[in-house]
């Protein structure tokens, strides 16, 4: 027999509520606008343990907390080794309002349990996954105070997971200049979202317009632009100068017909090769039009 009749109905009595709507009547604590849809209730849950894994866990969290510290909710950290202050503030932390203790992985149970009571909200780096009776009490502590923890590892219990998918870092360019920011692609319940973090200001940032998914970034005259992905099964020239041909008219270039050969014969056998070719094809086309590239370089 399902049990849902009976939730409904006992939903509706005077005084007697579920878990689940007690819960969802706490407002969660905010997060940055650009983290917010990666949350069902669009914040931090209050009550709840999240986790955030995958590559850049540790930065996603701080980025996190970083809107409720700046409303002097207090945040603590356990078991994150020596993360650097000066990153921490650039993700947007008020550092007054965290804190972060050096705890032996072995310890990080009891540390959290004794930070339940005076914290907001707590970021750990489990040492060890807890015992299911160890579980039963931290969480029934978490509900109890209406405080938030977030572990970087996999922990049952959780009420949301967040996994950072990919990770893909922009601004050293041929070799030379500083990283800029971070493109992340995260999955949670809400579905799949892709943002900065960092951003060009440190904190996190919507991912700009001109560089779509599913789209190629390259250089072209030191600058960058996005082109689309050539086939791996297109490699002929045709493939070639068919994807080329968008950037080049964006650009504002066109291909130079070239003229019929009326010159004396051939002096080698590259350019016998080349006065064989049709003018019309589209591959000689192309090859005339790097050979000009590779000599204005030369």
């Amino acid at each position: 027999m399902s049990a849902a009749p009976v939730v409904q109905q006992l939903s509706r009595e005077m005084g007697i509520s579920t878990a689940t709507a007690l819960l969802d009547r706490i407002p969660p604590h905010p997060v940055d606008p650009v983290l917010s849809p990666l949350f069902r209730r669009g914040g931090l849950p209050r009550g709840e343990l999240v986790t955030v894994t995958g590559e850049l866990s540790l930065s996603c969290a701080l980025a996190t907390i970083a809107a409720a510290t700046r409303e002097q909710k207090w945040c603590a950290g356990i078991g994150l080794g020596e993360p650097a202050v000066s990153s921490i503030a650039d993700l947007g932390v008020d550092l007054d309002h965290f804190v972060n203790l050096a705890t032996p992985g072995e310890d990080w149970l009891r540390v959290a349990s004794i930070l339940i009571e005076s914290f907001d909200i707590i970021l750990v780096d489990p040492g060890f996954a807890p015992s299911a009776k160890e579980r039963a009490r931290l969480l029934a502590k978490i509900r109890e105070r209406r405080m938030s923890l977030i572990s970087l590892r996999p922990l049952s219990g959780s009420t949301e997971q967040i996994e950072i998918t990919d990770a893909h870092w922009s601004g050293a360019e041929r070799g030379r200049g500083r990283l800029r920011s971070c493109l992340v692609r995260a999955r949670s319940q809400t579905g799949t979202h892709r943002f900065l973090l960092p951003g060009p200001t440190g904190t996190p940032a919507e991912v700009p317009s001109e560089v779509p998914a599913g789209t190629l970034e390259v250089l072209t005259g030191g600058g960058r632009s996005g082109v689309p992905d050539i086939p791996a099964d297109d490699t002929t020239a045709e493939g070639i100068a068919a994807s080329n041909t968008p950037a080049r008219e964006a650009a504002g270039q066109t291909e130079p017909t070239p003229e019929p050969s009326t010159s004396t014969p051939a002096a080698s056998d590259e350019d016998a090769v080349a006065e064989s070719q049709d003018p019309q094809d589209p591959r000689w086309a192309t090859i005339t039009h790097l050979r000009q590239v590779i000599g204005h370089v030369g």
